[in-house]
């Protein structure tokens, strides 16, 4: 039987050496390989925003595509990693390539720059879209510097209505492998009944006491607040090293119209978001 460790994947867009760095120490905490992957293919939309000759871009995306990997060998190479990289410049739209990565991956790990509106939009869709539909957890990583080392924690979002296996198996190994506090957050809207509230300790406490007997050693805060969700979870990231959350149940419907919390905190995270299905079975 095969043991070889499933690859880390990175997809890089320009220079992102926070998003690099997150996805070399996730590879070095799983023991697995590293891919660095670029798309050199432009949406038509955006082809058209540019002056000149659209007949000579692919070759002028080709060589700006070989800019950006170098760029990336160069950053892994002053992060001490050389071996067992492999890089892949690929002329599949972001999205095709990225799927088809994550068919074989333990995890894609894309970059969110602040960059201009139209960069940041195509982006956000990318990293979106593949939060939304990988088969894999997706762990978006903005480029902040974040918190050192015992002074982060992992942050699981429950928000009682994405299924939670995946995303806690997650959540506790990744804080068992950082040696970290995990903090379980769950926020109440105001104007929830005490009666509500108290039900809805009693299950997470209930779900959590079969994960605390698997991992002993992982540290776990429970965390609750009378509180708008999204602001409760934006205000964790502040000082967390990862937040998670689970995938939405819906993926047939447009981002757009379903916007559930995983896709609205993408927009505004200070620290790296993993968005996990809820069947992930572990690394």
């Amino acid at each position: 039987m095969d043991h070889t460790p499933q690859p880390v994947v990175i997809a890089v867009a320009d220079k992102q050496p926070l998003a690099l760095r997150f996805a070399v120490d996730e590879a070095r905490r799983r023991r697995a390989p590293l891919r660095v992957v670029h798309s050199t293919n432009v949406p038509l939309q955006v082809a058209e925003l540019f002056a000149g000759d659209v007949m000579t871009m692919p070759e002028e995306f080709r060589a700006a595509g070989e800019m950006v990997i170098d760029g990336a060998r160069h950053v892994l190479e002053d992060l001490g990693v050389g071996a067992d990289v492999e890089y892949v410049l690929t002329p599949s739209t972001p999205i095709d390539v990225l799927m088809h990565e994550a068919e074989n991956a333990a995890l894609i790990v894309v970059g969110a720059d602040d960059v201009p509106w139209l960069e940041r939009l195509m982006r956000t869709k990318i990293a979106g879209h593949l939060a939304k539909h990988a088969p894999c957890p997706v762990v978006v990583v903005p480029e902040r510097e974040l918190p050192p080392g015992p002074d982060g924690e992992v942050v699981l979002t429950l928000d009682g209505r994405t299924a939670a296996t995946g995303p806690l198996r997650f959540a506790f190994e990744e804080a068992n492998a950082r040696d970290c506090l995990l903090h379980v957050l769950h926020a109440t809207p105001l104007g929830t009944l005490k009666a509500d509230e108290e039900a809805a300790r009693a299950r997470v406490g209930e779900v959590l006491a079969g994960w605390r007997v698997t991992y002993p050693d992982v540290a776990v805060l429970e965390g609750f607040t009378s509180d708008d969700p999204e602001a409760a979870l934006i205000r964790a990231t502040r000082s967390a090293e990862l937040a998670v959350l689970g995938r939405p149940h819906d993926t047939l419907l447009p981002l757009a119209l379903t916007r559930p919390l995983a896709m609205r905190v993408l927009l505004r995270a200070q620290c790296p978001v993993a968005v996990v299905p809820a069947d992930y079975r572990g690394a």
